[in-house]
């Protein structure tokens, strides 16, 4: 089986895009691989918002403090392999592969007790990424909740540090359709006698998950009372902020963008004070220099990159834009999946942009991208419509502005960002199911 036959089978022999309640499945799994996530130790990280740069944040910290480490993080931007980060790069195809057979070959003999006890796809790739780890014998790794928390496919970890990063009301169908509901399920994840550490928590969540660690003998760290920060200055890849918990680190230059950023730093120093015990300052601030997460806020080739697939992260990143970019001339290619709020993203975007070119991103979510394309002229006097992305990419390296943006769907901006990368697309977009 080489790389393709594996993403293939990945993607269409599992069952892909279905949630699957309950944790029996991948206890029973990660029991029949002799239980790799016991190999290493962890952290555990969810939230609504942020919780994907809090796990990178914490894995390069880990790295720069001599720990060999992997992790997990979803979804993936342009290659399946960003999932599984071993010391800040890509697991490497033929580690994947090795511990891929081994990962299927018992997830089959699970699957012959019927589609109650199939394997999903992402119960199959968390107990991948715990399988790479321990295979690439790690001594640390960085675990990111795929959704929710207490029966999320993660949650058969013993961390020794778990965090809430943030608590708003998302997945309602799923996790419930009010905020306490939504804590409860992210609180899932405290352990017995583990701390956590959690950011800016309303107050109807916090006391949710005051209780819950209560229960567990969990001692909760919280921002802006048990440890803090504050902004020193913003630059584009460049910022900067001073730290205040068990140490104070001053002038940490954080490389990832946004006003967001300072907040999960901060949380991602407390979880690493705790699970490490000290600080080496001179490698905590090449961890926040090193560390970076593709098509946040990103620029790449001369684009800048932004997932802004709602209404929230559209009204972040038109926050960012003025910060950082306030007086400068701009052009964007946008594109949004249909199941999207399109007039909210659109209305907060396009006022900014002098001209804008609607294109369809690459997935089966996005087959009416004229109706995008209608609604954006409402918001801009210049629209323009390319159907394909890489069509759109050339045309607007031609046009005069001082920054030229990509943003809207993840799917859109990882292709985009392949193909700038590489000048074409990498074979998984070809069956990469979207």
């Amino acid at each position: 089986m080489n790389f393709i036959e594996a993403l293939k089978y990945l993607y269409f022999n599992r069952p892909y895009g279905k949630i699957k309640l309950g944790l029996y499945r991948i206890e029973e799994l990660l029991k029949r691989l002799n239980n790799p996530e016991k190999s290493f130790k962890s952290v555990h990280i969810t939230g609504s918002n942020g919780k994907g740069s809090v796990t990178t944040f914490t894995h390069f910290l880990m790295k720069e403090h001599n720990y060999k480490t992997g992790g997990y993080i979803s979804p993936h931007l342009s290659s399946i392999l960003e999932r599984f980060p071993i010391n800040g790069q890509m697991v490497s195809k033929e580690r994947f592969l090795e511990s891929f057979i081994k990962v299927k070959n018992e997830a089959e003999k699970m699957d012959k007790k019927g589609i109650d006890y199939s394997p999903s796809f992402f119960e199959f790739a968390t107990a991948l990424a715990f399988q790479i780890d321990k295979d690439e014998e790690v001594d640390a790794a960085s675990v990111e909740v795929g959704l929710g928390g207490r029966y999320d496919a993660t949650n058969v970890i013993k961390p020794e540090v778990s965090s809430i990063v943030t608590v708003s009301l998302e997945h309602t169908k799923i996790l419930g359709d009010t905020i306490e509901k939504i804590a409860y399920e992210k609180a899932g994840i405290i352990k017995e006698n583990s701390p956590v550490v959690i950011g800016n928590v309303i107050e109807p969540a916090k006391r949710v998950i005051y209780e819950i660690a209560n229960q567990k003998n969990s001692k909760v760290y919280e921002l802006k009372k048990d440890f803090d920060f504050e902004i020193v200055d913003f630059k584009f890849n460049q910022n900067i902020i001073n730290y205040y918990g068990d140490n104070t680190i001053k002038n940490i230059e954080i490389k990832l963008n946004g006003t967001h950023q300072p907040i999960n730093a901060a949380i991602a120093i407390k979880i690493f004070e705790l699970f490490n015990g000290k600080l080496d300052e001179k490698s905590l601030k090449k961890a926040f220099k090193n560390a970076f997460i593709p098509g946040r806020f990103e620029m790449f080739k001369g684009f800048l990159l932004d997932g802004s697939h709602n209404p929230q992260a559209a009204e972040k990143f038109v926050e960012n834009l003025n910060i950082y970019f306030k007086d400068k001339s701009k052009v964007g290619i946008i594109g949004i999946l249909d199941d999207k709020d399109k007039k909210q993203i659109l209305s907060k975007i396009c006022p900014l942009l002098d001209e804008v070119i609607i294109t369809v991103p690459p997935s089966h979510r996005a087959t009416n991208s004229i109706e995008t394309f209608e609604i954006a002229k409402k918001y801009s006097k210049r629209v323009g419509f390319i159907e394909n992305p890489i069509e759109a990419v050339e045309k607007v390296k031609n046009i005069d502005a001082d920054l030229k943006i990509v943003a809207g769907s993840f799917y859109l901006v990882g292709y985009i960002r392949d193909y700038l990368d590489k000048g074409y697309l990498n074979e998984e977009w070809e069956i990469m199911r979207r």
